[in-house]
């Protein structure tokens, strides 16, 4: 009777011992994914986490497709390992390349597959699922959009970001290189001008848009006849536009942005296009820049703690890329001129530990060497209260330029970074005002 019970008794402790390590990560080195190209697909409408029972021998390497589908948005990057053996993944947009070192592996003994985390660096969106013959499956996570997860899949081997439909022409039948004025929501109340810069080598097609607000930084796809593709994922954002130039010679199309946002838009042709003026865009309510936020460590703080040098403090958010085009110019003018700089970040996050992790997190991912500080969470009261001297937040980032006294000098609201053609124009302006603000300050 006693071995009969000590043997139910370790047949039950066996059973308690995979159901347990079902559900952990092991952080041991994991060799089966092969190193090189792979292409990623987002399935904005689709619910589940992600496609099973989908084999290897479905694959198909062809690079051909019915149709390119309007509801996909496909990605690229590069799996590789170091001289020590250690994993990362490069994801690549145009000239863009974001490098991801954060990666866990592990093992889910019920479904029998090897399972992986990959968390993007400055934010605590992550990617996560199972792996198996060369094929990912998953879902993009937002933990500060509450529950908001997108499926994923990624195939080894693919080398083409969008796949041309099979009776494609290889030779596209427009042209859209060069300069066009956009209209996002066009016939709306809320509808929003841009300047769209594509830049056309065939069928391959790189650009961006830029508005009031910055840029949608590097796009990446194709042209397909009569139609333009283009994609941009870097953890932090999902795009995926596609429109149809008709005879006339104007762009119509649609903008989707992950699975919360989608508007249509429209181009014409055109060299000159006015947006607002980004040095005065901010309103001000006094001469002087007052703050009340939270270092890293919790604490409260204000601008009385940061009295006594020219500072360049910026409005950001771990959320926002462009914040992080001007976190590195702005570390760049913080060497050059001595200038002190402060960024003070607005999350999505309401709960306040959550939101100060993700600070520092940024703060340490980007290698800034200047504080960043919790302003609140994206509310507009919460914004008022922590920012008095402005009336509201125009764009993210916004620059302020403050002599020793943090005597507001000039403004700077929004931020086109090096994806697109007026970039060296504001750096310029920004040393500019930089070295006048040093001058003003001896």
């Amino acid at each position: 009777m006693f071995v009969k019970n000590q043997n139910l008794l370790k047949a039950f402790l066996l059973i308690g011992i995979v159901s347990l390590y079902s559900c952990i990560e092991f952080k041991e080195p994991f060799e089966k994914m092969p190193p090189g190209q792979w292409r990623g697909q987002l399935y904005l409408d689709q619910q589940s986490t992600f496609r099973p029972g989908i084999g290897q021998a479905d694959v198909d390497l062809s690079e051909m497709a019915e149709k390119i589908e309007d509801n996909v948005l496909p990605f690229m990057f590069d799996i590789g390992y170091d001289e020590n053996g250690e994993l990362f993944a490069i994801f690549k947009n145009a000239d863009e390349e974001v490098l991801v070192t954060d990666i866990s592996f592990g093992t889910d003994l019920s479904i029998a597959k090897d399972t992986f985390t990959l968390r993007f660096p400055g934010t605590d969106n992550f990617l996560k699922g199972i792996y198996a013959e060369n094929i990912m499956q998953g879902f993009w996570s937002v933990p500060s959009r509450g529950n908001y997860i997108v499926p994923f899949e990624a195939f080894y081997g693919k080398k083409n970001r969008f796949e041309l439909p099979i009776n494609a022409k290889s030779e596209p039948k427009i042209d859209v290189d060069g300069k066009w004025k956009v209209t996002f929501n066009p016939g709306e109340e809320n509808e929003r001008t841009s300047i769209g810069e594509f830049r056309q080598d065939g069928t391959k097609i790189t650009g961006t848009f830029i508005n009031d607000a910055g840029d949608y930084r590097y796009l990446e796809g194709v042209v397909e006849d009569d139609k333009i593709w283009l994609s941009s994922f870097d953890g932090v954002f999902a795009f995926l536009f596609g429109a149809k130039k008709s005879a006339d010679g104007k762009l119509e199309g649609f903008f989707r942005s992950g699975r919360h946002f989608e508007t249509s838009w429209s181009a014409i042709r055109a060299e000159e296009v006015s947006l607002k003026d980004p040095r005065t865009m901010t309103v001000l309510t006094d001469d002087f820049f007052r703050f009340n936020a939270l270092d890293t460590d919790g604490n409260a703080v204000t601008e009385a703690d940061f009295l006594g040098q020219p500072t360049l403090l910026y409005i950001t958010g771990s959320w926002c890329v462009n914040c992080k085009d001007a976190s590195n110019l702005l570390s760049e003018l913080n060497k050059e001129y001595g200038v002190q700089v402060i960024g003070i970040a607005f999350e999505r996050h309401a709960d306040v530990e959550a939101a100060l992790r993700v600070v520092e997190k940024y703060k340490s991912d980007l290698k800034l060497d200047f504080p960043i500080l919790l302003g609140g969470n994206l509310d507009r009261e919460v914004i008022a209260a922590s920012l008095p001297s402005i009336e509201g937040v125009r764009a993210y980032p916004t620059v302020f330029f403050l002599d020793s006294e943090f005597e507001i000098v000039d403004s700077y609201t929004g931020f086109s970074g090096p994806a697109t053609s007026v970039y060296e124009e504001l750096v310029r302006t920004f040393h500019t005002i930089t070295s006048q603000l040093v001058g003003h300050d001896q």
